[in-house]
Protein backbone atom coordinates (compact mmCIF):
# COMPACT_ATOMS: atom_id res chain seq x y z
CA UNK A 1 0.00 0.00 0.00
CA UNK A 2 1.57 3.63 -0.86
CA UNK A 3 1.91 6.15 1.95
CA UNK A 4 -0.99 8.53 1.48
CA UNK A 5 -0.65 11.94 0.90
CA UNK A 6 -2.06 14.41 3.11
CA UNK A 7 -2.76 18.58 3.16
CA UNK A 8 -0.58 20.48 5.70
CA UNK A 9 -3.81 20.65 8.02
CA UNK A 10 -4.56 17.03 7.34
CA UNK A 11 -0.78 16.12 7.75
CA UNK A 12 -0.75 18.15 11.43
CA UNK A 13 -4.28 16.15 12.24
CA UNK A 14 -3.03 12.92 11.66
CA UNK A 15 0.43 13.35 13.01
CA UNK A 16 -1.69 13.83 16.36
CA UNK A 17 -4.00 11.21 16.39
CA UNK A 18 -0.63 9.29 15.77
CA UNK A 19 0.97 10.57 18.80
CA UNK A 20 -2.29 10.42 21.07
CA UNK A 21 -2.92 7.00 20.36
CA UNK A 22 0.33 6.13 20.54
CA UNK A 23 0.85 7.83 23.97
CA UNK A 24 -2.55 5.68 24.46
CA UNK A 25 -1.06 2.44 23.63
CA UNK A 26 2.14 3.26 25.49
CA UNK A 27 -0.11 3.41 28.85
CA UNK A 28 -1.88 -0.13 28.18
CA UNK A 29 1.26 -1.94 26.90
CA UNK A 30 4.46 -0.33 27.28
CA UNK A 31 6.47 1.29 24.56
CA UNK A 32 8.26 -2.48 23.49
CA UNK A 33 4.95 -3.76 22.89
CA UNK A 34 3.55 -0.62 21.28
CA UNK A 35 3.96 -1.41 18.61
CA UNK A 36 3.85 0.09 15.27
CA UNK A 37 1.25 -1.63 13.50
CA UNK A 38 -0.95 -1.04 16.67
CA UNK A 39 -0.24 2.77 16.33
CA UNK A 40 -1.33 2.70 12.31
CA UNK A 41 -4.31 0.58 12.79
CA UNK A 42 -5.67 3.08 15.75
CA UNK A 43 -5.89 5.51 13.66
CA UNK A 44 -6.52 3.62 10.35
CA UNK A 45 -3.46 4.72 8.67
CA UNK A 46 -1.22 2.35 6.79
CA UNK A 47 2.17 1.25 8.39
CA UNK A 48 3.86 2.98 5.82
CA UNK A 49 2.53 5.80 6.27
CA UNK A 50 4.00 6.18 9.60
CA UNK A 51 7.30 6.16 8.03
CA UNK A 52 6.46 9.78 6.30
CA UNK A 53 6.07 11.41 9.70
CA UNK A 54 8.57 9.39 11.97
CA UNK A 55 11.65 7.65 10.82
CA UNK A 56 11.71 5.52 13.92
CA UNK A 57 9.85 4.16 16.80
CA UNK A 58 12.35 5.64 19.20
CA UNK A 59 11.71 9.25 17.23
CA UNK A 60 7.96 8.71 17.26
CA UNK A 61 8.20 7.99 21.06
CA UNK A 62 10.72 11.35 21.31
CA UNK A 63 7.77 13.49 19.49
CA UNK A 64 5.26 12.16 22.21
CA UNK A 65 7.28 13.28 24.81
CA UNK A 66 7.96 16.96 23.31
CA UNK A 67 4.18 16.82 21.89
CA UNK A 68 3.13 16.28 26.07
CA UNK A 69 5.38 19.49 26.83
CA UNK A 70 3.99 21.43 24.68
CA UNK A 71 0.84 20.54 26.45
CA UNK A 72 2.03 21.03 29.36
CA UNK A 73 3.43 24.28 28.18
CA UNK A 74 0.04 25.04 27.25
CA UNK A 75 -1.82 24.49 30.36
CA UNK A 76 0.90 26.85 32.30
CA UNK A 77 -0.09 29.40 29.76
CA UNK A 78 -4.02 28.92 29.81
CA UNK A 79 -3.03 28.65 33.81
CA UNK A 80 -1.62 32.05 33.66
CA UNK A 81 -4.98 33.29 31.68
CA UNK A 82 -3.30 36.55 30.64
CA UNK A 83 -2.01 37.47 34.18
CA UNK A 84 1.53 38.30 34.78
CA UNK A 85 2.05 35.79 37.53
CA UNK A 86 -0.01 32.31 38.91
CA UNK A 87 0.01 31.53 42.96
CA UNK A 88 1.96 29.00 44.74
CA UNK A 89 -1.26 26.57 45.05
CA UNK A 90 -1.48 26.93 41.01
CA UNK A 91 1.87 26.55 40.56
CA UNK A 92 2.14 23.21 42.89
CA UNK A 93 -1.13 21.86 40.98
CA UNK A 94 0.98 22.52 37.60
CA UNK A 95 3.55 20.97 38.81
CA UNK A 96 2.11 17.38 40.04
CA UNK A 97 0.61 17.19 36.59
CA UNK A 98 3.44 17.39 34.72
CA UNK A 99 6.11 15.58 36.48
CA UNK A 100 3.82 13.01 38.92
CA UNK A 101 0.54 13.00 36.61
CA UNK A 102 -0.96 9.58 35.43
CA UNK A 103 -0.84 11.12 31.53
CA UNK A 104 3.28 11.44 32.42
CA UNK A 105 4.74 8.95 30.21
CA UNK A 106 7.59 8.76 32.15
CA UNK A 107 5.48 6.17 34.36
CA UNK A 108 4.99 4.00 31.26
CA UNK A 109 8.43 3.75 30.44
CA UNK A 110 10.94 0.86 31.77
CA UNK A 111 14.86 1.66 32.56
CA UNK A 112 14.98 -0.64 28.94
CA UNK A 113 13.11 1.41 26.90
CA UNK A 114 15.18 4.79 28.16
CA UNK A 115 17.91 2.78 27.28
CA UNK A 116 16.72 2.03 23.84
CA UNK A 117 16.03 5.86 23.39
CA UNK A 118 19.59 7.05 24.27
CA UNK A 119 21.03 4.55 22.00
CA UNK A 120 18.43 5.46 18.90
CA UNK A 121 18.28 9.48 19.21
CA UNK A 122 20.22 11.79 17.61
CA UNK A 123 22.38 14.38 19.91
CA UNK A 124 20.30 16.75 19.01
CA UNK A 125 17.30 15.20 20.49
CA UNK A 126 18.89 15.08 24.54
CA UNK A 127 18.08 17.61 26.95
CA UNK A 128 20.44 20.11 26.91
CA UNK A 129 21.31 21.16 31.00
CA UNK A 130 21.25 24.81 29.82
CA UNK A 131 18.17 24.87 28.00
CA UNK A 132 16.39 23.33 31.11
CA UNK A 133 18.41 25.92 33.49
CA UNK A 134 16.24 28.70 31.24
CA UNK A 135 13.07 26.73 30.75
CA UNK A 136 13.17 26.66 34.86
CA UNK A 137 13.72 29.93 35.06
CA UNK A 138 11.56 31.46 32.84
CA UNK A 139 8.95 29.35 34.35
CA UNK A 140 9.70 30.41 38.22
CA UNK A 141 9.75 34.42 36.88
CA UNK A 142 5.83 33.55 36.70
CA UNK A 143 4.74 32.64 39.59
CA UNK A 144 4.79 34.12 43.19
CA UNK A 145 5.93 33.06 46.51
CA UNK A 146 9.40 31.78 44.55
CA UNK A 147 12.23 31.82 47.20
CA UNK A 148 14.39 34.41 46.53
CA UNK A 149 17.53 31.89 47.39
CA UNK A 150 15.93 29.16 45.51
CA UNK A 151 19.02 26.75 44.35
CA UNK A 152 18.23 25.85 40.68
CA UNK A 153 20.52 22.99 40.81
CA UNK A 154 18.80 20.75 43.69
CA UNK A 155 15.41 21.61 42.42
CA UNK A 156 16.32 20.21 38.78
CA UNK A 157 18.14 17.33 40.62
CA UNK A 158 14.98 16.49 42.66
CA UNK A 159 12.79 16.71 39.35
CA UNK A 160 15.32 14.98 38.05
CA UNK A 161 14.80 11.98 40.68
CA UNK A 162 11.04 12.12 39.85
CA UNK A 163 11.79 11.16 37.01
CA UNK A 164 14.41 8.51 37.49
CA UNK A 165 11.71 6.83 39.68
CA UNK A 166 9.22 6.85 37.09
CA UNK A 167 11.98 5.31 34.90
CA UNK A 168 13.12 2.46 37.37
CA UNK A 169 9.74 2.18 38.97
CA UNK A 170 10.48 -1.55 38.91
CA UNK A 171 12.93 -1.38 41.24
CA UNK A 172 10.90 0.38 43.66
CA UNK A 173 8.27 -0.99 46.06
CA UNK A 174 5.07 -0.48 44.14
CA UNK A 175 2.75 0.04 46.97
CA UNK A 176 4.92 2.88 48.64
CA UNK A 177 5.79 4.56 45.02
CA UNK A 178 3.01 7.53 45.08
CA UNK A 179 3.68 7.94 48.73
CA UNK A 180 7.46 8.22 48.02
CA UNK A 181 6.71 10.43 45.44
CA UNK A 182 4.35 12.93 47.29
CA UNK A 183 7.32 13.09 50.10
CA UNK A 184 9.70 14.24 47.33
CA UNK A 185 7.00 16.74 46.11
CA UNK A 186 6.91 18.23 49.97
CA UNK A 187 11.36 18.59 49.48
CA UNK A 188 10.27 19.99 46.17
CA UNK A 189 7.81 22.55 47.25
CA UNK A 190 10.16 23.41 50.30
CA UNK A 191 12.87 24.24 48.09
CA UNK A 192 10.72 26.37 45.66
CA UNK A 193 8.24 28.44 47.25
CA UNK A 194 8.51 30.70 50.65
CA UNK A 195 7.69 29.00 53.59
CA UNK A 196 3.58 29.26 54.45
CA UNK A 197 2.96 29.63 50.39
Amino acid sequence: MSPKLFALQEREEARIRMLDAGFALIKEYGMTHASIEKVTKAVRLGKSTFYNFFPSKEMFVYEIIKYQRDRAKQFFMDTLGGREKMTAAEAKDFLKRIIFSKDSIYRYLSSEDETKLKAALPSECRIDPGAEATVMNSLFLHIESVRKDMDFHVVANLIKIMALAMFHQDALYADALDRTLNRIYDLLFSCIFEEGA
